[in-house]
Order: structure tokens, then C-alpha cells, then sequence
């Protein structure tokens, strides 16, 4: 899908549960949906040169062995966060989601 114009990825992406990689590089793509957690067997993902303004906290479920989250204008996390590589990134993600998770619990 690389190179495309997209510029929304379906929520529907979480019907692909056997999806290994994903390379969405070179679009036009503003939101990364939270539903791309479901995309447990996903172990590459390709977002480089889009439009990201966020990552979705869900992304921390996925056991990734390549994340390519460059050229985009990311606000959350932070560049700090970000640049600390991918497990890093993904540590906390998955902080904040706990945290999430821990909140709407108290509040059910």
C-alpha cells in the first residue's frame, strides 16, 4: 500500500488478525486507528512520510520487530520519546494505556 494517497486506515484493519507486515510509507495518512492493536501476529510497520500527528496508545500491544514512525509531524509521544527507539516508545505506550485502563475501571 505503499505510495498510495491514503489518507484514512479503516478501522476494518482489525479483521487482518494474520497480517505480518504493513507498509502504509509514503501516504497521506493523519490518524493511525486504535484498532491497529488488534494486528496481533503484525511484526512490521511502515508508516514513514505521512501526516501522523498521534499514536494510538494501543500501538503498545503489538510485538514489533520493525516500526518506522519517520517524516511525520508526531506531537504525542514526544520527539524525545520517539527518539529513543522503538522499545522505548513502546514502554510507554503501553505506561500511559495501564494508566488509561486503570482510570476508566475507577470510573465504571
Amino acid at each position: 500500500l505503499y505510495n498510495n494517497m491514503i489518507q484514512i486506515i479503516p478501522t476494518e484493519i482489525s479483521n487482518l488478525v494474520n497480517l505480518k507486515k504493513l507498509d502504509l510509507s509514503c501516504n497521506q495518512i493523519t490518524i493511525i486507528p486504535k484498532e491497529i492493536g488488534n494486528l496481533v501476529n503484525l511484526e512490521k510497520l511502515d508508516l514513514d512520510s505521512n501526516k501522523i500527528i498521534s499514536l494510538p496508545l494501543e500501538l503498545s500491544l503489538l510485538k514489533l520487530n520493525f516500526l518506522d514512525l519517520t517524516n511525520n509531524s508526531i506531537e504525542f509521544p514526544s520527539e524525545e520519546v520517539i527518539k529513543k527507539g522503538k522499545n522505548e516508545l513502546m514502554c510507554f505506550l503501553k505506561e500511559k494505556l495501564t494508566i488509561k485502563s486503570k482510570i476508566i475501571y475507577l470510573y465504571s
